[in-house]
């Protein structure tokens, strides 16, 4: 408990300050990183003031900041994307879990009587994203230590990547996004999942399990993906027994039996219809991305790769092999686990905005951060480790440094620059016009060593 405290507070201090401090020196001014976190920034002052998840009170305050959404079909007097009006209401056009989430962060100021500013709300949302990935981070130690058995220098190696290595540390962290909400609840689920299996199997665990995987699905709809593919695990640990499954699935049935009945209340109650929420309206006609590009986009563009932003995960790929190399069927779950990133890398691949629209890095990807750092466990325990131990941490290091320039640089002008829409992807894959080497250009013209030829050289602020 007290490694897990300090994970917490150590890392909710790197988060906030790193937002703070370049934010009051005016070297990244951006408090929101995206429109699609607007209404969860909202969203608590209305649950807390008006006891409602409408927010007819703040509709006038967002779209005089933010009146231009990107799909040009609403700029004429519609509604923004981020909202929907239901019968005279506003109401989030995105799942809600992540504001109810962070309701005891606002509970206090906005009970005491905090004036609804920018500035206020942005600090409480920056305040609040940053707890939720820093208990992400110390919940993801847990299950390092005490399901996969850690020690604790490996455990909280693999959390610095986890946490500083990873676009949990420039976006996730950063803003209200549905991301880190989702992998709170995944790795709780697999807590408890594995809690079950490996501990007595007790129905308290794998209820809770079924609960949290349920909350990972309200907060994002593609964590559905992972809920079906951990039932593989449930049936293949009771040695392909459906009589041995029917219990437990019981149970954690019934914790995503909760969850569906306190979305099917609030969606009759402030939304009417399913229609009204999220991309809804985009679901058959979105898939517009070309196979392979998009799922090679996802793991290869040099502005948007996993692969790219975080090389550290090419040993994920030698943990799997060495799992299911030394003993196929007790490492069964690292197989799944590797169907689960196959599975969620594939069909956000095939969305339009695959690469994430204005975010930095993997954003759309970064749900399945917590399987990738659970495959690097067989590579971090077995020989190769200790063989290629450099290599490991140059990638590492690397990767914590691009996290670094998403903190510092982060703030539209390079997607202003050069994104061109889903619709022409050749900006995805320029090496020379890359987000990172566009930053090093602007560090180079910043300290007077390049000079600014073309308006896309721009200065570093």
């Amino acid at each position: 408990m007290k490694s897990f405290l300090k994970i917490v507070f150590l890392s909710f201090i790197v988060y906030f300050l790193s937002w703070f401090v370049v934010f009051k020196l005016g070297i990244n001014t951006l408090g929101i990183q995206s429109e699609d976190t607007l209404p969860a920034v909202f969203l608590p002052v209305s649950i807390i003031k008006n006891h409602s998840l409408y927010l007819d009170d703040y509709y006038d305050m967002v779209i005089k900041a933010y009146p231009h959404p990107d799909d040009k079909s609403y700029l004429k007097g519609l509604v923004p994307f981020y909202f929907r009006k239901v019968g005279g209401h506003y109401v989030s056009a995105f799942p809600v879990v992540t504001p109810l989430l962070v309701l005891p962060i606002y509970f206090l100021p906005v009970l005491l009587g905090m004036k609804i500013t920018w500035f206020n709300l942005i600090f409480l949302s920056h305040i609040s994203s940053s707890l939720i990935m820093a208990f992400a981070g110390g919940f993801i130690y847990l299950l390092l230590k005490k399901r996969f058995l850690l020690s604790e220098t490996k455990s909280l190696l693999l959390i610095i990547v986890y946490l500083f290595g990873t676009v949990n540390f420039a976006m996730i962290s950063q803003a209200l996004w549905q991301h880190g909400t989702m992998q709170l609840f995944i790795i709780l689920g697999l807590y408890f999942l594995f809690g079950y299996l490996d501990n007595g199997e007790k129905s308290k665990d794998i209820f809770l399990s079924g609960l949290f995987f349920g909350l990972a699905v309200l907060s994002r709809p593609t964590a559905a993906l992972i809920w079906c593919s951990v039932f593989l695990i449930l049936y293949f640990r009771k040695d392909k027994n459906f009589k041995k499954l029917l219990k437990p699935s019981m149970f954690m049935f019934l914790g995503l039996l909760l969850n569906f009945l306190f979305f099917a209340w609030y969606n009759e109650v402030f939304y009417v219809s399913i229609c009204n929420q999220g991309y809804s309206s985009q679901l058959l006609n979105s898939w517009l991305s070309p196979f392979p590009e998009g799922f090679l986009g996802v793991w290869f563009s040099p502005s948007k790769g996993i692969l790219v932003y975080s090389p550290v995960f090419l040993f994920a790929f030698v943990g799997l092999y060495l799992a299911l190399k030394k003993n196929f069927k007790k490492n069964f779950h690292y197989l799944i686990f590797g169907l689960i990133i196959l599975l969620h890398t594939l069909v956000v691949g095939l969305w339009k905005h695959w690469y994430g629209g204005w975010s930095y890095g993997y954003r759309m990807s970064s749900d399945i951060i917590p399987f990738l750092v659970l495959l690097l466990v067989p590579f971090i325990e077995s020989n190769l480790f200790r063989k290629y131990k450099k290599y490991f941490y140059g990638t590492l290091i690397f990767s914590i440094l691009v996290q670094v320039f998403g903190i510092i640089f982060f703030d539209g002008i390079w997607h202003a620059a050069y994104d061109l829409g889903f619709e022409k992807t050749s900006w995805l894959w320029s090496i020379k016009d890359s987000e990172l080497l566009f930053n090093i250009r602007r560090i180079l013209v910043k300290v007077g060593l390049l000079y600014q030829a073309c308006p896309k050289c721009l200065p570093m602020y």
